[in-house]
């Protein structure tokens, strides 16, 4: 969920931009400017309100056709390989599109007919670009980028879960315009939009064009899927309107009622949203679980934080033994001296407590010197230049603590390979002033590995913690 003072929605229908916050269970605009307006203004100066500005932006829902897909064939099923292969894909299918390598996301087939696959999806709309840079430069950035498609893909799989499992057709209905969904096995695989006339949308005119659109899409959907069509859902605010288009049609058609109470309580929406105006707070929280992609660098950095958050908690509970185990035997060894009951003690046994509370002492200072794993991953990461990526690490935490980095430099030529590389060593040297410092030719080189416009060199490294 989100709240409505600090978390908002941004969406983008019909050369418009919407930003939308939630009221109760419903989800209200607070400011609308035109799409083309602000991506070819300032758009510092384009009189957001200050509610707008001053807030997390955590959704961005595009137009369907703004995110492309993919499906792959890979027999890895590791997370690395994977991305790393999705990533070399798109960019090389997609070369006009230099930043479609930060903007994708995947996922693992899970038939096991379809043990190898990956279904891939990407933003292939240059004007999505523009408009994230934009919402950026106005500190609006979006945490996930989603569409209407992927958003009905899970109300309808929590409303029937037989849906996911065959091929089903969901028809949204709204007074002067419809929109068709098609998916496949629970994923989306194609949508169109239908615009009524304001003379033929309130008669059985807009019925018949819809029944005629709909039979051609099924039609595209055997060809895509070579399988037929097994169910049809309708959203529409008339019940009859399910009855009629199953009668047109000659086959059942089922009324979509998910959250019919939720949105009969909810105020109307006053603006014209599209696909997105019979969505509620409940369809657009984090806790909905639908397809979305998430900018390659922001998503890693959020990733991190329950990590952090971790570290931190781990430190302070160390400081917290250490610093009780420190005052205990400075009680115990301060009791041990003044005592009148070790009045008998020697010279030679108060030497040998002292020996004790000695040894004690540097145990505890050993403790406090040893590295842990989450403070050291987070040392690494900061280590690494933009353009390199990690492909595995091995850790061993023992008396002489190392790291073993397996790594890909992607770079224009082998002079950005050698400023990357020298701007890593001296990082990692920074970052671990304690250790020997690490020297380029203790860094093995690995077969070069050419792409479009660049060349990934893989790097493999030793890494002294202390």
């Amino acid at each position: 969920m989100f709240n409505k003072n600090h978390t908002g929605i941004t969406i983008v229908h019909s050369d418009t931009l919407f930003f939308l916050s939630a009221v109760g269970n419903a989800l209200q605009v607070d400011h609308s400017i035109s799409l083309t307006a602000f991506l070819e203004g300032n758009a510092e100066g384009a009189n957001l309100p200050e509610a707008v500005l001053n807030r997390t932006n955590r959704l961005l829902i595009v137009p369907d056709y703004w995110i492309g897909q993919a499906n792959m064939s890979l027999p890895s099923r590791k997370r690395s390989i994977v991305e790393a292969f999705v990533e070399r894909k798109l960019i090389a299918e997609y070369s006009d599109l230099p930043d479609i390598g930060l903007f994708y996301g995947y996922a693992l087939a899970s038939h096991p007919a379809e043990a190898n696959h990956i279904h891939a999806f990407f933003l292939q709309e240059p004007q999505a670009y523009e408009l994230y840079n934009k919402l950026q430069s106005i500190n609006a950035v979006p945490n996930e980028i989603t569409t209407p498609a992927y958003i009905w893909e899970q109300k309808l799989i929590k409303m029937a879960p037989d849906a996911a499992g065959t091929g089903v057709a969901l028809v949204q209905m709204q007074p002067l315009e419809s929109y068709l969904y098609f998916y496949h096995q629970g994923k989306f695989l194609f949508s169109r939009s239908i615009q009524f006339s304001t003379l033929s949308s309130e008669s059985a005119e807009a019925l018949q064009a819809l029944t005629y659109e709909i039979n051609q899409s099924v039609y595209l959907f055997s060809q895509k899927k070579k399988t037929e069509l097994e169910l049809i859902f309708m959203h529409s605010a008339r019940k009859e309107d399910a009855a009629e288009l199953a009668e047109n049609l000659g086959r059942e058609v089922r009324p979509f009622t998910s959250n019919a109470a939720l949105e009969k309580s909810s105020p109307k929406i006053e603006h014209t949203l599209g696909p997105c105006s019979d969505f509620n707070r409940q369809d657009v929280a984090p806790s909905a679980r639908f397809s979305a992609i998430a900018q390659k660098h922001h998503g890693r950095a959020r990733a991190w934080r329950p990590i952090q958050a971790a570290g931190i908690m781990i430190g302070i509970l160390l400081i917290l033994i250490l610093g009780g185990e420190h005052v205990y035997l400075f009680k115990w060894s301060k009791q041990a001296t003044t005592s009148s009951n070790v009045g008998w003690m020697t010279e030679q046994n108060y030497h040998e407590l002292m020996d004790r509370y000695n040894e004690s002492l540097d145990v505890l200072l050993q403790e406090t010197q040893t590295f842990s794993a989450s403070t050291t991953l987070l040392t690494l990461a900061r280590c690494l230049p933009n353009n390199v990526r990690v492909t595995a690490i091995q850790l061993s935490l023992a008396e002489a603590p190392v790291a073993a980095l397996s790594c890909i430099v992607r770079a224009e030529s082998m002079a950005v390979f050698r400023e990357t590389l020298t701007e890593l060593i001296n990082n990692l040297g920074n970052a671990f002033e304690k250790s020997p410092r690490l020297e380029k030719q203790d860094v093995e080189l690995g077969e070069t590995l050419p792409g479009k416009g660049y060349i990934d060199y893989p790097v493999q490294f030793q890494v002294r913690l202390i």
